[in-house]
């Protein structure tokens, strides 16, 4: 247990999050509740990814029942095992979360700029491209325990523009969820395991960077203006106005949590065993009905006129 106080940052947004999921049960309600069905999450059915899942003959959308089969340590389509080992509280696997800055995605929410959206669609791919080539696995025969790289991994991407609504109002959060299923092929032994993802987990510095790298490449390639920011970059056709517009939430999110953190823990944490949603989206939802009473309902802030927001794009 943490002893300099409780970790915040679970509650905010950074442009990489990687989450890890445990049993069968809870990642199908995670699927149905959040990854499937809501109107937050859904703009596309979802798509599979990675040379594990190619293995698998997985391609093209992604259905529930094969979700659901992987998350049930089994092959799509078949009654067969995947990994040895069978626990009833497995880890399942892990939720990357890859989120553009914040102009980006006020940006699209006005001009739904195609190319834009494709830059980040390669991004991402390119991101886990980098992320798939480290994936290790536990090797526990012919010595000591080590872990062995394998190069492949399960996945199934799902895009969504906007976060989750909170009071009443979404705003605009280009996003990209990664599912990772806890499987991968070790081509020694021939056989599938579970993956060792310590190694991935310490480096997701690194991947946001390669990602937040990836995208503004693109865009400055193509010809729109970036800044460079403390952390990362944001478009120059966006002012910083408007982004402070949709920030000063944030900060009063951050007060509101270090003044209830106690109150809000509990009701999160309650929410999530109920529903199996992730800790993040649980305090989303017991903040809107707790923080009533601190904040009013924030008005919707207008864009700027689409020719503005579009200065800073190529012609």
């Amino acid at each position: 247990m943490r002893s300099s106080g409780p970790d915040y940052s679970v509650f905010l947004r950074g442009m990489l999050r990687i989450i890890e999921r445990h049993g069968a049960a809870d990642t199908a309600k995670y699927f149905d509740a959040s990854l499937a069905t809501t109107d937050y999450y859904v703009r596309e059915c979802g798509t599979w990814a990675g040379k594990g899942a190619e293995r698998l003959g997985l391609a093209g959308q992604v259905r529930r029942e094969d979700f659901m089969a992987l998350a049930n340590n089994k092959a799509p389509g078949t009654d067969q095992r995947i990994t040895v080992r069978l626990k009833e509280d497995r880890r399942t696997g892990y939720d990357f979360c890859f989120a553009v800055p914040k102009s980006v995605s006020l940006y699209l929410a006005e001009t739904g700029d195609k190319a834009v959206e494709q830059m980040i669609l390669e991004a991402f791919n390119e991101t886990m491209t980098d992320v798939e080539a480290r994936m290790e696995t536990r090797v526990r025969i012919g010595g000591p325990d080590r872990d062995r790289t394998t190069g492949n991994m399960v996945y199934a991407s799902f895009i969504h523009t906007t976060g989750r609504p909170i009071e009443g109002i979404c705003d605009p959060h280009w996003h990209i969820h990664a599912f990772t299923f806890n499987a991968t092929f070790d081509p020694q032994e021939k056989r599938w395991k579970a993956g060792q993802f310590g190694n991935i987990k310490a480096d997701a510095p690194f991947y946001e960077a390669a990602f937040n790298n990836y995208l503004a490449g693109k865009l400055v390639a193509a010809g729109y203006g970036v800044r460079r920011t403390d952390k990362h970059f944001e478009l120059a056709s966006v002012s910083r106005e408007l982004i402070e517009k949709f920030s000063k939430r944030t900060r009063l999110v951050e007060q509101f949590i270090r003044e209830n953190h106690t109150a809000l823990y509990a009701k999160a944490r309650a929410l999530v065993k109920k529903t199996g949603m992730e800790f993040a989206d649980a305090f989303a939802h017991v903040k809107a009905r707790l923080g009533q009473g601190l904040a009013k309902r924030r008005p919707r802030i207008s864009l700027p006129p689409r020719n503005n927001l579009q200065a800073g794009a190529p012609r």
